[in-house]
């Protein structure tokens, strides 16, 4: 078991198509040839796949049915992006571990569990774990805190039946703040867990 953390970078490189699939054209085109997540960066992964026209209306609307579920269960902050395509949650780390700890609170289940079903066909969804720190301690302390907090996420999704396959975990540090780290309130909101659901190639099919 482990998972072997994606060093974060939310900036994506404008000719990452023609390197990964050596052509400049569409991924659409391209057959028979997934792309290797964990080798994207956050910014890339969230390009893709391409939804066709067709499919468009169906997948946007099995994705707000999907938030609807989730935005039900508390402690998850839960919205849509890229026109309603993609499923972005927030969880506020302090109640997925105590302070400065890698080990998951049993708080955390209820939570974690919810995000499960979305797990259970290969492929049906790419998956981001996002792990944040704030600014506190030095870069390597937070870099490292966010491995193995992100590790500790994928491994329970493992554990519990998740398929993994297409999970893709980043340790983010302290390098994407939403709030300034100059109050303890600021400090909190930073500190958090990011999950985005985008749909994959056996939900566009389907």
């Amino acid at each position: 078991m482990g998972c072997m953390c994606v060093p974060f970078t939310a900036t994506a490189q404008s000719n990452w198509i023609e390197k990964l699939f050596g052509r400049k054209d569409s991924v659409q085109t391209v057959v028979d040839q997934h792309p290797a997540l964990s080798e994207l960066t956050v910014d890339e992964n969230l390009l893709i796949p391409e939804i066709g026209k067709k499919q468009k209306a169906r997948v946007c609307k099995l994705q707000a049915a999907e938030a609807q579920r989730l935005s039900t269960v508390k402690g998850l902050d839960v919205e849509l992006l890229r026109d309603d395509e993609v499923i972005h949650i927030t969880i506020a780390a302090s109640l997925l571990f105590a302070p400065n700890e890698t080990t998951l609170l049993d708080t955390s289940d209820a939570l974690l569990r919810s995000i499960l079903p979305c797990l259970r066909v290969p492929d049906y969804y790419h998956v981001l774990l996002i792990m944040h720190s704030d600014n506190t301690g030095n870069e390597s302390y937070n870099y490292a805190l966010t491995t193995d907090r992100v590790s500790a996420i994928y491994d329970w999704m493992e554990l519990n039946g998740g398929c993994v396959d297409y999970v893709v975990p980043y340790a983010a540090g302290s390098y994407e703040p939403i709030a300034p780290n100059n109050s303890i309130a600021g400090r909190a909101q930073n500190r958090r867990l990011e999950i985005y659901l985008i749909p994959a190639e056996e939900m566009i099919k389907k």
